[in-house]
């Protein structure tokens, strides 16, 4: 028993792609067109900062150096783009519309052959001259809070150092590379003798990891009853007292913060 229902014929250019789809990838072109046609606004790309932890990120205005753009272009990669911006007639960057799927990033560069960025239809729509990059192979670039971040570390771990490096040119001694090494000022349990003790690649307190050539003369290969290992460890050149992880994690506020911002600069 049949119907009344709605049909059309295949000749008359049915298509699976999606209204948001499309109507996203003609809106890049048309902004592109109207940016360097009569003067509308200029395109800004809006890229988070690759760090998950960080809320920052950079934003880019479109290069002057574009020339066009072209929706469904076939890149040097194979892959046919949703939009291609060009410099003359050589390929600049491709970019993706995400409605369902976003691009898988393993494949991305192999397919397109090109720098890319990924936009989101819907936010695209509601403000087509703010494209937010949902995720880019772009060419890297420094997260400006992070830099900020970085350079603070890098400053209190300078003046933690320092006072170290005060002690030692008292002493006459020499402190080794920095990296490997961390340094920071202690003042030794049993004499009271003020001294440098050391960080390096995963050890400095009890460590059973051997540290890096040159090793500094305070740091010996120690063996204590009832540990059940050598190890290494920082002692003092008057008594030469094993600097525990007690003298040194929870008593010496510069090794402590040593630690914990060495890690963070590492990350």
């Amino acid at each position: 028993m049949r119907r009344a229902h709605f049909a059309h014929r295949g000749a008359e250019g049915c298509s699976t792609e999606s209204v948001l789809h499309r109507a996203a990838k003609e809106l890049v072109v048309r902004v592109v067109e109207e940016w360097l046609r009569s003067g509308g606004p200029r395109p800004a790309v809006a890229r988070p900062c690759p760090r998950w932890t960080c809320d920052g990120g950079v934003t880019q205005d479109l290069p002057d150096d574009i020339t066009h753009a072209r929706a469904e272009v076939r890149v040097p990669g194979g892959a046919i783009a949703d939009v291609v911006l060009f410099r003359n007639e050589v390929p600049a960057a491709a970019v993706e519309i995400v409605a369902t799927h976003r691009v898988d990033r393993e494949k991305a560069a192999v397919r397109l052959g090109l720098p890319w960025m990924e936009l989101d239809a819907e936010a695209l729509i509601d403000n087509p001259y703010w494209w937010v990059a949902v995720q880019d192979g772009l060419l890297p670039f420094v997260c400006p809070k992070c830099q900020g971040r970085a350079n603070a570390l890098t400053e209190e771990v300078a003046e933690i150092h320092a006072r170290a490096r005060a002690i030692a040119q008292r002493a006459g001694q020499t402190v080794p590379a920095i990296p490997p090494y961390g340094w920071a000022q202690h003042r030794c349990w049993r004499c009271a003798t003020d001294m440098v003790v050391y960080l390096w690649p995963g050890g400095g307190g009890h460590s059973a990891v051997r540290p890096p050539e040159p090793v500094p003369e305070t740091v010996r290969l120690c063996a204590t009853e009832g540990y059940g290992a050598e190890y290494w460890a920082n002692c003092c050149p008057e008594c030469h007292a094993v600097q525990g992880d007690h003298h040194l994690g929870r008593a010496n506020p510069d090794y402590i913060r040593l630690t914990e911002l060495l890690w963070a600069v590492d990350a």
